[in-house]
């Protein structure tokens, strides 16, 4: 059996490299990485962000943008094969420009299999499953797909779920009608929610429902002659914020199977785990050791890496590399 380095000890290999070798970081990364495509022998991409590394100067700068478009198309330029390996480390992000990715991404590739290191949630969560098959560890967990909005209050930014959104004006129309009294409690709050939001929230959860149904039967469900059945209940459970309580909660893969989606056990080839689990390390160095808050790269080299540094309060760079 291969033992492959943990992160302590990737940590290790890279700050003794990094003295003589300012590339040092990036190369223990690319070369995990292509050690993970030799094994598999297929092309894998890595799209991960900075999300659980501190400091993150922006929440945007870690979410899923319209910029990954981009990043996509610049790691996937020059591959000739119709099978992908993907590797998801994300919290999310817009629900657009995650249909565009995957729109994109199964257009040039026939087979997608989306290993999770550690979480993919919210729109990484779709992205997962608009895959042909996920593999997860026993630690590894997708999350709720309901669609969040960031609102600015004068008290600051703060998030809240589309669903409660909804059920937040139903309460305050119900309570209302029957005591108009509340309307003094009521009016300072709905205030604070800029025009059109209700019918922006509506449209997002159908929108994010839609996706989710239409790629599970597509892609991962293709097989089944109840896919259609089982992909409505998939993403029902998926968007039930009033089940799930918070848009971080965790779903393993033990009751991801329960919902009858293509999960694999990633231990079951312990050569695989430990490789993968090697560029995941590598990564989450890369993020505590330099101003890397996303990273898209492929097994050939390529690479569309985004710097945010604290000078002077804001400075923001995307970078696309090629090893």
């Amino acid at each position: 059996m291969i033992n492959l380095p943990t992160w302590s000890e990737i940590l290790t290999e890279i700050l003794t490299k990094v003295g003589p070798d300012p590339k040092a970081i990036d190369n223990v990364r690319r070369g995990y990485l292509r050690e993970l495509a030799d094994y598999v022998k297929k092309p894998v991409i890595l799209y991960a962000t900075r999300w659980m590394d501190q400091p993150v100067l922006d929440q945007l700068d870690v979410q899923i943008n319209w910029a990954d478009k981009e990043a996509f198309m610049e790691v996937v330029h020059g591959i000739r094969e119709r099978e992908l390996v993907l590797i998801l480390h994300s919290p999310g992000g817009q629900i657009e420009p995650t249909q565009a990715i995957v729109e994109y991404l199964r257009q040039k590739f026939e087979n997608i299999t989306v290993i999770i290191p550690d979480a993919a949630m919210s729109a990484a969560t779709l992205i997962a499953l608009a895959a042909d098959k996920i593999l997860m560890g026993s630690h590894s967990n997708l999350g709720p797909i309901d669609p969040q909005f960031i609102l600015q209050t004068p008290y600051g930014f703060f998030s809240i779920s589309a669903q409660s959104l909804i059920e937040e004006f139903e309460r305050a129309k119900k309570e209302v009608k029957e005591d108009s009294n509340s309307l003094l409690i009521w009016a300072p709050k709905v205030q604070q929610y800029p025009p059109g939001l209700l019918e922006e929230a509506k449209n997002s959860i159908e929108l994010t429902m839609e996706l989710g149904k239409e790629w599970l039967v597509k892609y991962m469900l293709k097989q089944l002659n109840n896919a259609d059945e089982i992909a409505k209940s998939v993403v029902e459970y998926l968007s039930n914020h009033r089940l799930l309580k918070s848009h971080a909660s965790p779903v393993g893969r033990d009751r991801l199977k329960e919902l009858k989606l293509n999960i694999e056990d990633l231990e079951d080839d312990q050569i695989l785990y430990d490789r993968v689990m090697s560029v995941y390390h590598a990564t989450r160095v890369t993020f505590q050791r330099t101003f890397a808050h996303k990273i898209v790269e492929n097994s050939q080299g390529r690479s569309f890496i985004s710097l945010r540094q604290p000078l002077q309060g804001v400075a923001a760079t995307q970078q696309p590399r090629q090893g």
